[in-house]
């Protein structure tokens, strides 16, 4: 009835804030005696008003970038997907009934959501396929994937943490911006595959497999590469990666880590060394950072893949992070910085460069 998105349930918090507000300011001379209740009933109604407006604030702050699709998940509480979910491993092609039950955008994309189960990892999460206008109009037609002559790429976008997929559909306009270059014909047609990264509620995985936990560098790479295949009907092509934030380093992590799968990835914002969850162990970062050490991992091998790193100096997260990898690595694979010139680390500053991310991926 109040879904955590929903500007309803946002006007509803802020108005109930507001209506409390005045109703203490009106009848505060019927709060203000002296006796045991009085007092009790000034400090039930101060902490009230505080709990709804800051709710309020939070829902709002929520709602702009998308970091939590429910209150279950804000409350890390998780259903059980796997009743839903299909196997990578048993995986057949998509079917008419599933182009009809997907979501067309208004400049012509389709988006179908599914739930998987991946074969190599054991992840069970949601993962958005995006076909781009003119191949969404062409399976409408004829739904079978292997007969289009349209040329295609693939690129695989990743959310920040906390985050969610459908902050690129929404919030970040991340789509729509891929979808306005494609009609222009400014970049071919680009099949987006959006999986979900925070798989585990309530704990960041950076995208790494965590001996005895989650392994979502498996899930992103192998499952999704199964997927595209068994599902859509990819061939074996290399793919593209494209994140902000958090997602920024997956994208340059797992690029860098699968350059037989990868050639090129877009760090908008992101980091260049995991940024562990405070209970990690010690012995278990260091043994994560000495694996995922992407300097180390690049000198090690003859790199193909091509970096585009794009960040702002006023950005306190990311910013010394990507100095650091960019004068580390640059003679060792091929990097293209971009500076914001202005901003932090927020949504409203990236969205102007997602069309940059998508038209440098397409001249490499």
């Amino acid at each position: 009835m109040f879904p955590l998105l929903s500007l309803r349930t946002e006007l509803t918090f802020w108005i109930i804030g507001l209506g409390m507000t005045l109703f203490v300011v009106t009848k505060w001379h019927v709060l203000a005696g002296t006796k045991f209740r009085h007092h009790s009933a000034r400090f039930v109604f101060i902490i009230l008003i505080q709990i709804i407006f800051l709710s309020a604030a939070g829902i709002t702050i929520n709602r702009a970038g998308e970091f939590y699709s429910s209150w279950s998940d804000l409350a890390g509480i998780r259903s059980d997907l796997s009743k839903s979910a299909v196997s990578t491993a048993a995986l057949s092609g998509f079917t008419a009934h599933d182009l009809r039950k997907g979501k067309s955008l208004p400049g012509g994309s389709l988006i179908i959501k599914k739930i998987i189960t991946g074969e190599n990892s054991g992840v069970t999460d949601s993962v958005y396929v995006v076909f781009p206008p003119e191949i969404a109009k062409a399976l409408r037609s004829n739904s079978n994937f292997s007969k289009l002559t349209i040329d295609y790429k693939v690129t695989e976008l990743f959310s920040g943490y906390p985050g969610v997929p459908e902050t690129w559909i929404g919030a970040l306009k991340g789509i729509p911006a891929i979808e306005k270059l494609e009609n222009s014909h400014k970049i071919p047609q680009t099949i987006a595959i959006i999986p979900s990264i925070n798989v585990v509620p309530g704990e960041d995985t950076e995208c790494l497999n965590i001996r005895g936990g989650a392994q979502v560098e498996t899930w992103l790479t192998k499952d999704m590469h199964l997927f595209a295949q068994r599902y859509i009907g990819v061939d074996t092509r290399q793919w593209s990666t494209f994140g902000y934030s958090t997602g920024g380093w997956c994208a340059a992590e797992i690029a860098i880590r699968h350059q037989d799968e990868y050639s090129a990835a877009v760090s908008l914002a992101g980091y260049f060394a995991p940024a562990f969850a405070t209970r990690t162990s010690v012995a278990q970062r260091a043994t994560l950072s000495s694996e995922y050490d992407l300097v180390a991992q690049l000198r090690k091998q003859n790199n193909s893949v091509k970096l585009l790193v794009i960040a702002s100096p006023h950005d306190r997260f990311s910013f010394s992070s990507t100095q650091t990898f960019i004068k580390s690595a640059s003679s060792l694979v091929t990097i293209k910085y971009d500076e914001i010139p202005s901003g932090g680390h927020n949504l409203s500053v990236w969205r102007p460069f997602v069309s940059t991310g998508f038209l440098w991926i397409n001249q490499n």
